[in-house]
Order: C-alpha cells, then structure tokens, then sequence
C-alpha cells in the first residue's frame, strides 16, 4: 500500500512538472510572437496575440507552480483543471494535424505533432490521476 501511494506522489510530481513545463514552453512561445510582432510589419496581427497567450500562459503557469508546491493531501482541482487545459489544447493542435496531412499527406512532418501528441498524454495522465485520486480516497468525518 505504501508503495502504490509513493508511486502514485512521484507520478503526481511528473504531472505537475509536466505542468510547469507545459505553461514555461507557451511564455516563450508567447515572447516570440510580442518579440516577432515588434520587429515585423505583422504587428497588428502578433503583438495582441503575443500579449494575450502571454496573460494566459502567466496564469497557467502560476497555477502549476502552485500545483507543484501544494502538500500532496490538498485538494487538487487546479490540477484537474490544467489537465482540462492540456488535454483541449492537445485536441486543437491534433485537428492541426489533420488539416496539415491533408495538404501534404505525411504526417511526420507537421511540427504540431509532437506538440499535440505531448499535451493530450499529459492532460490524460493528469486526468487519471486526479479521478483515481477522487474514487479512491475515503471520505472523512
């Protein structure tokens, strides 16, 4: 029993990573279009853009750091709820996918791929670990 709860906490720990690592990629994903918004006649278009994934990307991040720091007994519906992120954003980048294979037909070669394929096996991890923690937990008095 110890051993299933230490692993299902180093799992947890993985996801929350997963998390902080997911929000820091769109801060610097968000960074170069403000960055590629200034220096391009496409400002108009990148720079509104860039500071809105950056205001979302802000926020997320701070709740994965939250996520991360908070004691493993806590609720964890923030974490649930990045999970409902990822797994949302893993669907839009994967029908991406699908758009860029039917221009060119090999699907090795879109760049959303690993992107999609990362976040949607993220947000399903996060997904299950948050339901099994809910269904397994006994309810206190």
């Amino acid at each position: 029993m110890a051993t299933a709860q230490r692993s299902r906490g180093a799992a947890r720990s993985i996801v929350s990573l997963g998390h902080l690592l997911v929000g820091g990629a769109a801060l610097v994903f968000a960074g170069v279009m403000i960055v590629a918004g200034s220096d391009s006649g496409l400002g108009g278009v990148f720079l509104p853009l860039g500071l809105l994934l950056a205001l979302a990307a802000g926020v997320f991040t701070y709740t994965a750091a939250m996520v991360l720091r908070r004691a493993p007994r806590d609720h964890h519906g923030a974490s649930l709820i990045l999970s409902i992120v990822e797994l949302v954003a893993g669907a839009a980048l994967a029908s991406g996918v699908i758009v860029a294979v039917q221009s060119y037909g090999d699907p090795w070669r879109s760049p959303l791929l690993l992107p999609s394929v990362l976040l949607l096996a993220l947000g399903v991890a996060g997904l299950r670990l948050e339901i099994s923690a809910a269904t397994s937990t006994p309810p206190t008095q």
